[in-house]
């Protein structure tokens, strides 16, 4: 491949890397605690990849490798490709894999099932994909709240948006398998000498409406780029 810039995507618990290897451009998806590893049949580096976007779903099972707005599925263990509609992208996969969101230019959504891959419901935005692919979060005008959105019903299931830790800025969410919702936040901050991004990770009380730290880290300046777990935004 030479020294050429590539693709990567992160699982959106952090467990899975997707990554086109140097040796041989297979597109591989490792678990980063074992270092097991499983090449993606069928998919192999080209010039093309260098404009590819990769992400990768929770349990590593599905990589979406998009260019511009035209986007495939691949299961990582078969190989099998499937299309997305024209003008979709996947934006969330449920945290069973079972099911994806994807959005229009207008984020605008649908949620479709992975098997067979047929539409299922729709939602005026665009968020995350929560368990059983009933629910979804996402954030209201100006990032100021979080609005939980049934798929079945059609409907808010609570009519007061949840906040977003005073003096924080939103970037992304997830579910896991229990039903539980995280919350992401980033803060710009100064590290020493250089500048610095904190991120700071939430667990959102649907309930009570109140958030809770449970982890973070900090990137320093000298750090361009960074690839943070989950689909990227």
């Amino acid at each position: 491949m030479g020294r050429q810039r590539a693709p990567l995507a992160l699982s959106p618990n952090g467990r899975y890397v997707a990554y086109f290897q140097r040796r041989g451009g297979a597109l591989v998806v490792r678990e980063v605690a074992t270092g097991e590893m499983r090449a993606v049949p069928g998919v192999m580096w080209s010039n093309a990849m260098r404009a590819a976007r990769v992400d990768l779903s929770p349990g590593g099972r599905y990589v979406v490798l998009g260019i511009g707005w035209e986007h495939r599925i691949l299961d990582t263990y078969s190989g099998e490709s499937i299309p997305v509609p024209p003008g979709l992208r996947p934006w969330s996969f449920s945290p069973d894999a079972k099911f994806v969101l994807v959005v229009d230019d207008t984020f605008q959504a649908g949620i479709y099932s992975m098997s067979p891959f047929t539409e299922r419901g729709r939602v005026p935005v665009g968020g995350a994909l929560g368990p059983d692919g009933e629910t979804v979060a996402h954030f209201t005008a100006r990032d100021a709240g979080i609005r939980l959105w049934n798929v079945p019903t059609g409907g808010i299931p609570r009519h007061d948006p949840i906040a977003v830790p005073v003096d924080r800025t939103p970037t992304r969410m997830r579910w896991n398998r229990a039903g539980r919702l995280d919350l992401q936040t980033v803060t710009p901050r100064r590290i020493r000498k250089g500048g610095g991004t904190r991120y700071t990770w939430y667990r959102v009380d649907r309930e009570s409406g109140g958030t809770e730290r449970v982890s973070g880290f900090v990137v320093p300046g000298s750090v361009h780029n960074p690839i943070v777990t989950g689909l990227t935004p």
